[in-house]
């Protein structure tokens, strides 16, 4: 047996987790002015940072995702900084907790436990249990729950039932994402996105890493146009693969660089295209996240390898802790 820790069942239970995370923030509000938003995580902890910084790209509200000990010098008693552990013992994340503090920023925490749940004033306890990559539906849903208490952001109900119907049918995730390995297998993707949709370009490639245990590269639209189109001149068809993350709401120009640069990919390598589903950004970005993370779990299961486990994470945090 190779999934030894049923990952796969971790997966299939995400529509659920979606729903319970959505009741999380029920009741919590944030009090003040905000002027910006700061997450603050790292790995998979961090991913729903990126993610609310693209949900919240057509409001007036900064975002910025912080993956690092210190925080930015802007931050104020006007931002609202979000500290997300899922472990609650993340090095870098408790460093910028105190940080935050010291510049009173509005903070809070976003943890299963461990020591962040035992500092900070503010906590959203999420369930503990899981891997932290696995836990975005209760890393990410917490915080638009409690912007959208807050009078932050106006979440609104269609959105958020085209989410959860959109991610119900787990079965055609599974097959699509079976169906996509076989044009991968044994190469290097390399995916690409939009600028808008980076978080899930970038989500892809590190499933890819910690799920399969394999390397995975990405960059954007259009900065791609800029410097990495050259490389494809020297490319193997036998040793890379293309991964293009489309989505029907993406820039007219966009598009229209993506089909001119996929003709130019294709001369070398192949280029598989993933579709976003959906009418509300949304559901769109979780439909896309949901199927890469099926993508990276049967990657893992045709290298023979166990999702679950990060040995070589562990074993840096061990030395870390010497």
């Amino acid at each position: 047996m190779i999934d030894k820790s049923n990952y796969l069942g971790v997966l299939e239970n995400f529509p659920k987790q979606c729903r319970e995370a959505l009741a999380l923030p029920k009741g919590g509000v944030i009090s003040g002015e905000i002027t910006s938003i700061v997450v603050c995580g790292m790995g998979g902890s961090a991913i729903g940072g990126d993610l609310l910084k693209t949900y919240l790209s057509s409001t007036n509200i900064p975002v910025f995702v912080n993956r690092d000990y210190s925080i930015p010098n802007f931050v104020d008693n006007y931002t609202l900084v979000f500290v997300v552990s899922y472990s609650g013992n993340t090095e870098e994340t408790i460093s910028a907790y105190k940080e935050a503090v010291e510049k009173k920023a509005n903070v809070v925490a976003i943890t299963s436990g461990g020591k962040l749940a035992g500092l900070c004033k503010k906590v959203i306890k999420i369930p503990s249990g899981l891997q932290p990559r696995a836990a975005i539906g209760y890393l990410f849903f917490p915080m638009l729950g409690l912007l959208h208490n807050s009078g932050i952001v106006n979440v609104t109900n269609n959105e958020l039932n085209e989410t959860l119907v959109t991610l119900k049918d787990t079965e055609t995730f599974k097959n699509k994402a079976q169906e996509l390995i076989k044009k991968i297998r044994g190469k290097t993707p390399i995916i690409y996105a939009s600028n808008q949709l980076e978080p899930v370009a970038y989500r892809l490639r590190t499933q890819i890493n910690e799920n399969a245990k394999l390397p995975a590269l990405h960059h954007v639209f259009p900065e791609q146009n800029h410097n990495e189109i050259n490389a494809f001149a020297n490319m193997s068809r036998n040793d890379f693969v293309v991964l293009m993350i489309r989505d029907e709401h993406y820039n007219e120009r966009i598009k229209k660089r993506m089909d001119i640069c996929r003709d130019i990919m294709e001369r070398n390598v192949d280029v598989v295209e993933i579709h976003t589903k959906g009418n509300f950004l949304l559901a769109r970005i979780f439909y896309a996240i949901y199927l890469v993370d099926f993508i990276s779990y049967y990657l893992a299961i045709d290298n023979r390898v166990d999702p679950t486990p990060v040995g070589v994470i562990e074993q840096l945090k061990q030395e870390l802790r010497r």
